[in-house]
C-alpha cells in the first residue's frame, strides 16, 4: 500500500510539474498576443516600413478631409476617427450643376470695319491697338460674341459702280476677330457685295476657315436663311442674320446664286424663326435696317421686329444707323433698335457692347456696356449717366439702372 501511494505521488508530482510548464508557455504566447500599445510603437519605431496608418493617426493628419458633421462625432469621441466622407465625385457634380445653373451670356456689338490706320496700328502693337484689356474680357469671355462684319474680306474683285463707299479687308486679318474672341458674324449688310460676286465667296471661305459661324449669307438661300445653332450649358439657341437695307436685288441669294437673306419681306424669317424654336429653346435675329443717322427707328422696324417675335423671336439687336437708337420691350422681350458703329473706321463716337444673360425659361436681362474709342483704343466709359439719360428719352418706355441694367 505504501509503495502504491509512493509511486502514485511520484506520477502527481510529475504531471503537476508538466502542467506548470504547459501553462507558463501558454501565458508568454498570450502577452506576446496581447501587447500594449506603447510595446507595439516601440516595435514600429525598429520596423518604420510596418507601421500602419491607424498606429501614426496620433501625431499627423489624416488624408482625409472631414465635413463639419463628422468633426462633431470626432470631438465627442476623442481618438475615434470617422472612415466617411463626400466621394469627390459628389463634390465635382455639385460644381458642375452649379455651372449648369449659370446665365449663358451673349456679347452684340454693332458694325465693325477696319480702316488702313486701324490695321497699320494692329500690325504694330497687336490687339492691344484695338481695344484696353477690360473691354477685351468683356468680348472674350462672353459664352458667345457676336458683331456685324461692314465688308468683305477679299482682294478681288471690282468696286460696284456709283455707290459712294465701299469695303473690304485682306482675308489675313480675320485674325483679329479670333483674338476678340468672335464666335458668330451677321454678314447680311449692305457692303458685303462691295466687290461682287468672287469677293463675297472669298467671305465666305475666310470665315469657314475658322471656328467663326457666319449668318445672314450663303452660296445659297439655304445658307444665307440658315441660323448659326449653339448649344451652351443644356440651352440651344438659333441666330439669324437677315437684311433689310441694300443697294441692289441682285445681292440677294437664291436657289443657285450667292448672296444675302433678305428681311424686306419677313415671312420667310418668319417661319424660320417658329421652325427653329421647336428645337430650340432661343431664337434671335439679329437684323440690319433702319435710316443711317437717324436716332429713332422707323415704323416699319418696330413692325418687323414684333412680327419677329410673334413668331417666336426671344431678342431682336439692329444694327446699319450707325449711331445709336433706343429700347423697347414687346410681349416681355427686348428690343435693340440699333447698337451704332463699334469699331468702324476711324469714328469714335459713345458705342455699346450688349450683354444678354439667358436663365432657363426667363427672358434675357439686357446690360449695356458703355464704350468708345480713346486714342485710338476702344476703352470703357467710366461717366455713362449722360449716356443713360439719353438712350432713355429716346426708348419706349424703359429704365436703365447706374449698372447699365435694362428694365421695362
Amino acid at each position: 500500500m505504501k509503495a502504491f501511494l509512493k509511486k502514485f505521488c511520484m506520477a502527481l508530482g510529475i504531471g503537476l510539474c508538466l502542467s506548470g510548464i504547459l501553462y507558463g508557455h501558454f501565458f508568454e504566447e498570450k502577452q506576446e498576443k496581447t501587447a500594449s500599445p506603447q510595446t507595439v510603437r516601440e516595435e514600429n519605431r525598429k520596423n518604420p516600413e510596418e507601421s500602419t496608418e491607424a498606429e501614426h493617426s496620433d501625431s499627423r493628419t489624416s488624408p482625409k478631409q472631414k465635413t463639419p458633421e463628422k468633426e462633431a462625432s470626432a470631438e465627442e469621441s476623442p481618438g475615434k476617427e470617422s472612415l466617411e466622407e463626400e466621394p469627390p465625385e459628389e463634390k465635382i457634380s455639385g460644381e458642375e450643376a452649379s455651372l449648369e445653373q449659370a446665365p449663358v451670356v451673349l456679347a452684340f456689338a454693332g458694325d465693325v470695319l477696319f480702316s488702313e490706320q486701324y490695321l497699320a496700328a494692329y500690325d504694330q502693337n497687336g490687339i492691344s491697338a484695338i481695344a484696353d484689356a477690360e473691354m477685351l474680357s468683356e468680348m472674350q469671355e462672353a459664352d458667345l460674341f457676336l458683331l456685324n462684319e461692314e465688308f468683305p474680306f477679299s482682294l478681288r474683285g471690282e468696286a460696284m459702280e456709283d455707290k459712294q463707299y465701299t469695303f473690304r479687308a485682306d482675308p489675313k486679318y480675320i485674325k483679329i476677330f479670333q483674338e476678340l474672341g468672335t464666335d458668330i458674324v451677321t454678314i447680311a449688310n449692305n457692303h458685303s457685295l462691295d466687290f461682287g460676286q468672287d469677293a463675297f465667296c472669298d467671305t465666305l471661305d475666310t470665315i469657314r476657315q475658322t471656328d467663326i459661324a457666319c449668318i445672314g449669307g450663303g452660296y445659297n438661300i439655304a445658307e444665307a436663311s440658315a441660323p448659326a445653332i449653339r448649344t451652351i450649358r443644356g440651352q440651344t439657341f438659333a441666330v439669324f442674320g437677315a437684311t433689310r437695307v441694300s443697294p441692289s436685288y441682285e445681292w440677294y441669294a437664291t436657289g443657285s446664286q450667292p448672296g444675302l437673306f433678305q428681311t424686306y419681306d419677313p415671312a420667310k424669317l418668319n417661319a424660320a424663326i417658329t421652325e427653329a424654336k421647336q428645337t430650340c429653346d432661343y431664337a434671335i435675329v439679329f437684323v440690319h435696317w433702319g435710316i443711317e443717322h437717324n436716332e429713332f427707328p422707323e415704323e416699319y422696324q418696330r413692325q418687323l421686329a414684333k412680327g419677329y417675335i410673334d413668331a417666336g423671336a426671344d431678342l431682336v439687336v439692329g444694327c446699319h444707323p450707325h449711331i445709336l437708337q433706343g429700347f423697347e420691350y414687346y410681349s416681355g422681350v427686348p428690343i435693340v433698335y440699333s447698337l451704332g458703329n463699334y469699331l468702324f473706321g476711324n469714328r469714335s463716337g459713345e458705342t455699346l457692347l450688349l450683354k444678354a444673360s439667358f436663365s432657363e425659361g426667363a427672358s434675357p436681362e439686357i446690360q449695356l456696356i458703355p464704350c468708345q474709342r480713346t486714342n485710338g483704343i476702344l476703352a470703357r466709359i467710366r461717366q455713362p449717366a449722360g449716356l443713360y439719360q439719353h438712350l432713355t428719352d429716346i426708348s419706349f418706355g424703359i429704365g436703365i439702372s447706374d449698372e447699365g441694367i435694362l428694365t421695362p
